[in-house]
């Protein structure tokens, strides 16, 4: 089977959107195409910590849910996050945010992926870089 067909990026977008995480979340998908996918979090004040900034789970969330889901349009059915190491460059003040993936390196079984997330005026908030287990 050939998994970078339109129907099997299609099925990566349904397993995705109808998980609860991604419910809770309230992501949405600005991109999905084999190796390039881009999420988009629309600002809510529930995401904000005790500074009044977007917490930082929110930003590690959607950037692993942004690096998963570049994994799963390479073709690979299942795939975990083994480790992720997270920079908070910015604070983000009641913006929504952007987050971009691209893959580092790959092997048969591991992927090495960059995240990046943005907010409203296109500037770098977070970034990472997360270890994959693809099946």
């Amino acid at each position: 089977m050939n998994h970078t067909t339109v129907e099997y990026l299609e099925k990566v977008r349904q397993d995705f959107e109808t998980s609860p995480f991604w419910k809770f979340a309230s992501l949405q998908t600005k991109k999905l195409e084999e190796g390039d996918v881009e999420l988009y979090l629309p600002y809510r004040p529930e995401y904000d910590n005790v500074r009044g900034t977007i917490h930082g789970g929110m930003y590690m969330s959607i950037l692993d849910t942004t690096m998963g889901m570049l994994c799963r349009s390479l073709g690979s059915d299942d795939v975990m996050t083994i480790q992720m190491a997270t920079q908070f460059l910015k604070p983000v003040v009641q913006e929504s945010v952007y987050s971009k993936a691209s893959v580092i390196n790959r092997s048969r079984s591991t992927a090495l992926v960059e995240g990046k997330l943005f907010n409203e005026n296109d500037e770098l908030v977070a970034h990472c870089t997360a270890t994959f287990k693809l099946k």
